[in-house]
């Protein structure tokens, strides 16, 4: 096979301020989730997997934020 005419095609690399912005809202989404069952097993004395759910939860809801503003400042 023969290479294309146009080797030197510029292609974006890094990824836009709007999907910066929905990826943020989605893991934030599923951050606030994870505290929510965190939370409902608290309420069901199953202190084990409670601790686990809010630490992950806890983790997910803080990296969603920080990608989410950090596509805002892009953007602008």
């Amino acid at each position: 096979m023969n290479p294309p005419d146009d080797p030197q095609r510029n292609r974006p690399s890094k990824l836009s301020a709007e999907a910066l912005v929905g990826i943020g809202i989605t893991v934030g989404a599923f951050g606030l989730l994870f505290l929510l069952l965190g939370w409902a097993q608290h309420m069901r004395e199953v202190k084990g997997a409670a601790v686990i759910l809010l630490a992950i939860g806890a983790v997910l809801f803080v990296i969603g934020s920080l990608t989410a503003l950090s596509g805002s400042r892009r953007r602008s």
